[in-house]
């Protein structure tokens, strides 16, 4: 596919059909540098309302998501020690911290609505732009959905005292997408007021985790032998000895593994991370938003970077005092089973509820972001047309009632009306969500957790690294762009060069994903050339 742009006639601002979340407009190089320059002093004209401080919280919220209590596993069982899973860590927010500033980037440089898909279709051309949009609906988002709806089935199934069956696990994840899909189907205001809600709940759920930790390490050294002194490895065993891990119900033997293979399970492992982090490709919301973002940014994404690393890591410190190391490799609902091992069923219980209620919230975010993404290919004629309706498909069939009665008819008509436009309420795209909810089921039966994952990562990371490297590309094409805060080369080009090497050997590793992902952008590159025509 080549990095030269698709051309056109020149153009000046970017009209509103321009600035939708899909771009499909193609146009020289001379006039998308007057576009985006025309667009950012547009933009810096209008109101800004975040602060330093603002663009710190939003940050951190974005980042902190259900994988934290439940990628460790993943991270784990692919390194040959804690010490390594939690270095592995400190690469996968050095690596979304280079991301975030490149993204950050390109948000105060090119403020055009739709993120990640602007800035293909603005560097590449249309074609990238709807492969992005085609392997997001149709397997990243999907998977994704599939995988927080796994952890609420392993958060619930690890309360049991018997290991519960495979096949009810997936049920309940099923039921729980199922009922998530539904509920985000009413209308806009309720997935909203939804989304805000569940960041508050992820927050405490961290502090508990770490506050948790803390507590296991104060009873030991009071009393060695106190019940809430939690797993004895943590203070028995050195943190870098190599040790055999289980992945995949395999066992892996690292005194007996050559340097390729084992760059295969760190790859494996860097993706349970960067699972973790996901979320600081959002931050060029933030950069078309903050005020004096050349001086302030850079502050708020170093903070939240700092931050959100910390914690991960105390949580991931938290993990390895609280349980068996064994068992952090084998659970797939660490969080679970790290409080109710240390402070008893309750705990267990009561943190199986708040994770459930995490992931629901991720899954909320998901579906809001994936049915306006469907809708929006809709309309640009990705995807077929019907994708594109909101609410339900009956409300505009209702007749004026009719009455012998004028005034009476004038009454009943005005009700209707009020409840036609209470039937108006039912925003949402019904149809897309439906695409939506049939794929996640299907990705939810036909894959396990650690599997989806390395899937998900393979499929995200492609667009991420183009995205990135368009950055570098549009430096040296149009150097004379206004870009209001632009970061050391050093950053964007580490990330394109470390997650180039992530994404091939991954491939590599797991043939199965790298295949599935290689058809599907086959199929999406022939939908895209045959739709041109």
């Amino acid at each position: 596919m080549s990095s030269q742009p698709d051309h056109g006639g020149p153009r000046g601002k970017p009209t509103a059909a321009e600035t939708q979340p899909l771009l499909g407009r193609s146009t020289s190089t001379t006039s998308r540098s007057t576009s985006a320059t025309n667009a950012t002093n547009a933009g810096s004209s209008g109101s800004k309302q975040l602060t330093t401080r603002h663009a710190f919280a939003v940050l951190v919220t974005l980042q902190i998501g259900s994988g934290i209590f439940s990628s460790p596993s993943q991270v784990d069982s692919n390194v040959p020690s804690p010490g390594a899973a939690l270095l592995v860590w400190v690469l996968g927010g050095v690596l979304s911290w280079a991301g975030a500033a490149s993204f950050a980037e390109l948000g105060a440089a090119i403020p055009l609505n739709g993120g990640m898909q602007a800035y293909l279709a603005y560097v590449y051309g249309d074609t990238m732009a709807f492969l992005m949009a085609w392997i997001y609906i149709m397997a990243a988002k999907p998977s994704s959905l599939a995988i927080h709806s796994i952890v609420i089935a392993e958060s619930i199934g690890s309360l049991s005292p018997d290991p519960t069956a495979a096949w009810l696990l997936k049920l309940i994840a099923v039921l729980a997408v199922l009922v998530m899909v539904l509920v985000n189907s009413i209308n806009t205001k309720i997935t909203l007021r939804l989304s805000e809600s569940f960041t508050g709940i992820k927050l405490m759920i961290v502090s508990l985790i770490v506050v948790g930790g803390l507590v296991v390490v104060i009873a030991h050294f009071i009393n060695p032998n106190s019940s809430l002194s939690g797993s004895n490895d943590w203070y028995t065993k050195d943190w870098f000895a190599t040790r055999p891990t289980v992945s995949e119900g395999r066992l892996i033997d690292w005194t007996n593994m050559g340097t390729w293979e084992r760059y295969g399970h760190y790859s494996a492992a860097i993706y349970g991370g960067l699972w973790a982090f996901d979320g600081w490709d959002n931050a060029n919301i933030v950069a078309s938003e903050i005020r004096n973002p050349g001086k302030a940014l850079p502050k708020a994404i170093k903070a939240s970077m700092i931050i959100v690393l910390g914690s991960y890591e105390l949580v991931n410190l938290a993990y390895y005092i609280m349980l068996d190391w064994a068992t952090v490799s084998s659970s797939d609902a660490v969080a679970v089973v790290a409080l109710g091992s240390a402070f008893g069923n309750g705990a267990g219980i009561l943190m199986s509820i708040l994770v459930a209620v995490s992931c629901a919230g991720s899954i909320t975010s998901n579906v809001f972001a994936i049915g306006r993404l469907t809708v929006a290919a809709s309309e640009r004629e990705y995807l077929p047309a019907i994708l594109g309706q909101r609410g339900s498909p009956w409300r505009q069939t209702r007749a004026p009632i009719e009455s012998e009665d004028s005034d009476t008819d004038s009454e009943i008509n005005g009700m209707a009306a009020l409840n036609q436009d209470k039937l108006l309420h039912f925003d949402a795209p019904i149809y897309a969500h439906l695409l939506l909810l049939i794929l996640t089921i299907a990705y939810i039966f036909t894959g396990s957790f650690r599997t989806l994952l390395t899937f998900v990562g393979m499929a995200m990371w492609v667009f991420y690294v183009s995205t990135v490297a368009g950055l570098l590309i549009l430096r040296r094409r149009e150097p004379e762009l206004h870009r209001p805060y632009k970061p050391s080369a050093i950053l964007p080009a580490t990330f394109v060069i470390v997650g180039t090497f992530i994404i091939v050997r991954s491939a590599i590793f797991a043939p199965v994903q790298a295949g599935v992902l290689m058809c599907l952008l086959i199929v999406g590159a022939v939908i895209s050339k045959v739709r041109t025509q």
